[in-house]
């Protein structure tokens, strides 16, 4: 009987088969991946450069193994180098040139994807920010997207003045585009696609050359972040008013790098070197990727943003929607603003009165305000989780019947219901099941379409199981304000811990980035769907993406009312300031630090901080050289020569002048403590004497010791103090306490003679109660 169950040696001829089997198609499809041509990036030192050669490009050219070969970019002013289409093994023996410090193959991005500017109090009488507002008009944000709709009344120029005789930038013609569709308002416009036509193949077509928004996330982010004021805004009846941008009186100018399958890294970068020539004072970049490079020096995006920020360029980006999931958060370079999404205070409820006389309530904008989608009952079918739009829905008995359904982690929920509507269905029922059970979005569905939570799903579910002939009414209930309940973390806004450096915290700061009207394209429906005939001039969306241009023009606010200030104490004073006390809520209950950063933006607060962390350009040095980094890769991130590093107690990762104090647990008790330095600098403009006094309210199990406690203030503006915390594990504790992978506590600097706070989260992460998904991050 047990020989029965032993394994019997495999005849040798026949092993000898299915082993050179093995053995030759790994050679084949090792050939065709290495035959097969793809786009790399390529930085070089051009200081190396041989002397026969008159120009860098005519250098990098003579590089290219032949005359098929063709330069898609040439990077020379942020970064030095270029991108073109190659072989891996040609890639490799150029990079094996002297002078070529960096290769790396190009990767695609993709997007993340009113009343916001009066949630933050913007609107308000006395508004200090507002009243500053004037200034904005010198500043420009420079967006990197999918380009812009023009025509829209959100770009007019109305009341502007000249451009910032600085301005560089200009208006390039295109199909469908031409100069004269800039203005005062839309300043420049720019398109490139090089990498992303050698990667799908597609040269030909007439928008790659055109900066003219196809899709519809360019303009509804430009709008929310810049866009002039219009009465009588609103989609389809919803959100009715007037809609602004945070800066409305700041120029825009649009750099398309986004098209149908995203948005290429060599494309990215040259758009992003091209705007901060051309002059902007703000980068807004509302895309990303879930997969960065592991290294900093590695990521030409890293190394672009970072030599952006070294001269002065403010850059703002989204964090992902891959929330809830810890360690999902994207963008998170430490000189990058990292955005996360919240909700506001309006709302739009929707109703499921089922056939046996219950309610279940939830969000719609895709039915008329206050209109029932049928007067008289309308049979109900469920069809269980859909994972993919394009599943086959004829063969289910939905014909004339409202549906409900449950949206898997990938499902595209608008193409399923246009897929729901072919196959006859009158209205559907949506939700999220485990994956975000009670994160509801209202969203412009092609079919009526009420989104519920999950306990809302499993009423109308067992209704349906129990009901001989089940039935439903859906409706709208319009647009209301819940002042109370936001702002909340919604739950698709991805969580830290930063992936790539978990002691610095990422998110940095929450924005409103649930249910935003913005302004729309005309070239396609707001449900994206092609057989979606409506053009409305404003779009309701919901994401990071919608989230990261609330802060780029604040940003520009702050750049225009303090021109003084450089992009880290603009986001120092943004965290600072930030709305952290109460906590503020999540939709998926986990809350704090990882998932809202410092707090939620308020931009009034961060005009007049008091204090402000001044990070420089040492402190990355110093942070690098923590992170192991070489004095080569060093050299290849910021384009200076770096000297070897040497270890310095007030440098490096706990150096490093955050404005957040993140340490692992596991260290503090394998040293006893960690000692955070950090330096803050007085920016209200100077006068009396200052006296700021420190309050700790350390992470529960922990003691947190500041020293001094008291810092003193002379007269002078931009006046630095040093400080140091001390976090160890408090006296019987262990560090113990809930049984949850992070803590979190925070140190507030109060002036004690005047109005001022300045907050900082300090967060302990705990790699021992961590999922094998959270603790790849530590």
């Amino acid at each position: 009987m047990e020989d029965s169950f032993r394994c019997k040696m495999m005849p040798p001829p026949l092993l000898r088969f299915f082993f050179f089997l093995a053995l030759f198609l790994f050679a084949w499809r090792a050939a065709a991946t290495e035959g097969k041509r793809t786009t790399f990036m390529f930085l070089v030192d051009t200081s190396l450069r041989p002397s026969p050669f008159p120009s860098d490009r005519h250098w990098y050219s003579s590089l290219l193994p032949s005359t098929s070969s063709r330069l898609f970019h040439h990077y020379q002013s942020l970064l030095h180098g270029f991108s073109a289409s190659l072989t891996p093994s040609q890639a490799r023996a150029i990079g094996e040139h002297r002078g070529v410090v960096a290769v790396s193959p190009d990767s695609l991005l993709r997007t993340h994807t009113t009343r916001s500017p009066s949630f933050l109090c913007l609107d308000l009488r006395g508004s200090r920010l507002s009243a500053l507002s004037h200034r904005g008009s010198a500043a420009v944000i420079g967006f990197i997207d999918t380009g812009i709709w023009p025509e829209r009344p959100s770009f007019s120029d109305r009341g502007l003045g000249p451009p910032p005789r600085r301005w560089r930038g200009e208006c390039e013609e295109g199909p469908g585009f031409n100069r004269s569709h800039c203005n005062r308002k839309l300043v420049g416009a720019r398109s490139f696609s090089a990498g992303y036509a050698a990667a799908f193949d597609v040269g030909g077509q007439d928008e790659l050359r055109s900066a003219r928004d196809h899709d519809g996330h360019g303009t509804h982010v430009a709008s929310i972040a810049a866009g002039a004021s219009v009465a009588g805004a609103g989609f389809e009846g919803f959100a009715r008013g007037l809609a602004r941008g945070m800066a409305p009186r700041a120029r825009i100018a649009v750099y398309k790098v986004c098209w149908a399958e995203g948005c290429m890294v060599s494309d990215v970068v040259a758009a992003i070197e091209k705007a901060v020539s051309d002059g902007v004072d703000v980068v807004s970049l509302s895309i990303g990727s879930s997969s960065p490079a592991p290294f900093y020096h590695l990521d030409p995006l890293a190394v672009a943003t970072f030599r952006a920020s070294l001269q002065g360029v403010f850059v703002a980006a989204s964090a992902g929607n891959g929330g809830p999931s810890p360690g999902s958060v994207a963008n998170s370079p430490p000189w990058i603003t990292t955005i996360g999404a919240g909700t506001i205070d309006r709302y739009f409820p929707a109703v499921v009165r089922l056939g046996n006389g219950a309610c279940v309530r939830g969000t719609s904008i895709s039915m008329r305000p206050r209109e029932p989608r049928r007067r008289h009952l309308v049979h109900l079918f469920s069809v269980g989780r859909i994972t993919a739009a394009d599943t086959n829905l004829t063969s289910q008995h939905i014909n004339g019947r409202i549906v409900l359904w449950e949206s898997g982690r990938r499902a595209a929920r608008i193409e399923t219901g246009a897929a729901l509507k072919r196959a006859g269905a009158v209205g559907t029922v949506v939700y999220h099941g485990d994956v975000d059970p009670e994160g509801i979005l209202a969203e412009p569905h092609v079919v009526p379409t009420v989104a519920v939570g999950s306990r809302g799903a499993a009423i109308i579910e067992a209704y349906i199981r129990t009901a001989r002939n089940p039935t439903a009414v859906i409706s709208s209930e319009g647009t209301e304000l819940l002042p109370g309940d936001a702002p909340e973390v919604a739950s698709f806004s991805a969580r830290g811990p930063n992936p790539s450096v978990p002691w610095v915290l990422k998110p940095d700061i929450l924005a409103p980035g649930v249910n935003i009207v913005g302004a729309w394209t005309d070239a396609i429906g707001p449900s994206g769907w092609a057989a979606d005939i409506r053009r409305p001039w404003f779009s309701v969306m919901s994401g990071t993406s919608m989230a990261c241009p609330h802060v780029s023009g604040v940003a520009a606010l702050l750049r225009a009312a303090r021109p003084r200030w450089g992009p880290w104490e603009i986001r120092s004073a943004l965290m600072t300031t930030a709305a952290a006390s109460p906590p503020v809520g999540d939709e998926a209950g986990e809350g704090g630090p990882p998932a809202a950063g410092a707090g939620h933006l308020r931009p009034e607060r961060a005009v007049d901080p008091g204090l402000v962390y001044d990070l420089m350009y040492d402190d990355y040095v110093g942070l690098l050289c923590g992170l192991n980094y070489t004095a080569k890769s060093i050299r290849i991130l910021t384009g200076k020569a770096a000297a070897p590093c040497e270890p310095s107690g007030d440098k490096g990762v706990w150096g490093f002048n955050y404005p957040a104090f993140v340490a692992a647990a596991e260290e503090i008790a394998s040293t006893g403590e960690l000692v955070f330095h950090r330096r803050l600098k007085r920016v209200d403009g100077g006068g009396p004497c200052r006296r700021y006094r420190a309050v700790v309210a350390a992470p529960a199990g922990y003691a947190a010791v500041v020293e001094p406690e008291r810092l003193w203030f002379s007269g002078m503006d931009g006046e630095t103090v040093a400080f140091r915390v001390v976090l160890s594990e408090a006296r019987g504790s262990g560090g113990r306490g809930r049984r949850h992978w992070w803590k979190g506590g925070s140190l507030t600097w109060r002036e004690e003679e005047g109005k001022h706070a300045v907050r900082s989260p300090i967060v302990v992460l705990f790699r021992r109660y961590m999922t094998k998904e959270e603790e790849v991050v530590l």
